[in-house]
């Protein structure tokens, strides 16, 4: 089996016989390099427009989210609901008994 490695005189000797103009070689590579840089800046602009996208739908919905959260989530704001609920238990507390029943027991507790 025969090695995939030759020397350098066997490399200069295999291309000695070409006369390759190598400005055309190195414009080929340079023009590919700018195209392949236009192609990549292309796509960083594509990949930017989709991150502010998405970065706008989520301020959104944070913005949306704290439209949502109920009121009750301070201490302060959750003392005074449950003292305004405790009110309107006692102010249904005649309604619901008779007083003159309550009264006409005549024991007083």
């Amino acid at each position: 089996m025969r090695s995939a490695h030759i020397s350098r005189r066997q490399a200069e000797a295999q291309f000695a016989g070409m006369d390759a103009d190598y400005d055309d070689v190195f414009a080929v590579q340079a023009h590919v390099a700018q195209h392949a840089d236009a192609v990549e800046l292309a796509e960083l602009a594509e990949v930017h427009a989709l991150l502010d996208e998405l970065d706008a739908e989520l301020e959104a919905a944070e913005h949306a989210a704290l439209i949502r959260v109920p009121r009750f989530t301070d201490p302060q704001r959750a003392g005074r609901s449950r003292r305004r609920s405790e009110r309107s238990a006692l102010r249904s507390l005649p309604v619901r008994l008779d007083i003159s029943e309550v009264t006409s027991t005549g024991e007083a507790a």
